[in-house]
């Protein structure tokens, strides 16, 4: 078995991430081969990618995995990030606009509440952010105007958790921000992932809490692309692995079940 991660450059916030996955792979006796995004517009993993797409996984960026999609003749992975199926466990007020429309409202003499925003379709885009001034747009003053995003009505988050899900079981709960005595509710948890339709074989959700205790859901994130957030090697491999194999429209290989009992 062949496993691809991407390399980035070391002062990329992804480079730890990508050296544990080539171990975490390695140790699990795969073969680890390095890339980088141009490898594949220059098709390095086409003849792996169409031919022994049932030999291989990979573990990369959002957009090297659209790209290997597109190129696999595959569809592009949705976009998760606040699921319709989740409202109820939302909380807050969300709408899409664009960051002209943001431009414009900040730019006005008109008064505002802040609010977050991220990009909607391509999430590395730029780091999400609360506006509360033209100041906090200057990380995406390159941006066109025509860039869809997502405003969500800002929230103050006590604590906030990042829950992995593996065929709709929880293999981990770590907090990464906050208050770590704030656990969220777990029924609540339950709850949304029994309701969240067409979830994906592997995927985290993120749960903030607020100071008056509710549990919010932050965002969804796809299990091809996560970040470990203290999940350990053999799982969270296994994690982007049955993803992987789900994308690539490969049968489910049960990895991982020994971690889902």
């Amino acid at each position: 078995m062949r496993a691809y991660v991407q390399q980035v450059n070391q002062d990329s916030s992804f480079y730890l991430a990508s050296i544990q996955a080539s171990h975490w792979f390695w140790e699990r006796g795969y073969e680890v081969v390095p890339f980088r995004f141009p490898d594949i517009q220059l098709g390095i993993l086409d003849p792996w990618l169409l031919h022994r797409a049932d030999e291989m996984v990979v573990r990369a960026g959002v957009e090297a995995i659209r790209l290997l999609m597109a190129r696999a003749g595959r569809p592009s992975p949705p976009v998760f990030d606040l699921p319709p199926t989740l409202s109820d466990w939302i909380g807050r007020f969300t709408w899409e606009t664009t960051l002209g429309e943001v431009r414009n409202q900040v730019d006005s003499e008109v008064s505002f509440n802040p609010f977050h925003i991220k990009p909607l379709l391509h999430q590395k885009l730029f780091k999400g952010t609360v506006v509360y001034g033209l100041r906090d747009l200057i990380a995406s003053a390159a941006l066109p105007d025509d860039t869809e995003v997502l405003a969500q009505q800002r929230i103050e988050f006590i604590s906030e958790w990042r829950v992995s899900v593996l065929r709709n079981k929880i293999l981990n709960v770590a907090n990464y921000k906050g208050d770590p005595l704030r656990f969220p509710d777990v029924a609540t948890v339950q709850a949304a992932i029994e309701a969240f339709s067409g979830r994906p074989i592997a995927f985290a959700m993120d749960w903030g809490i607020t100071a008056a205790g509710q549990t919010m859901l932050v965002e969804v994130n796809d299990g091809y692309a996560m970040g470990n957030y203290g999940l350990s090697g053999m799982p969270y491999t296994a994690m982007i692995e049955a993803r992987w194999r789900e994308l690539m429209g490969l049968p489910d290989n049960g990895v991982g079940d020994c971690f889902t009992i």
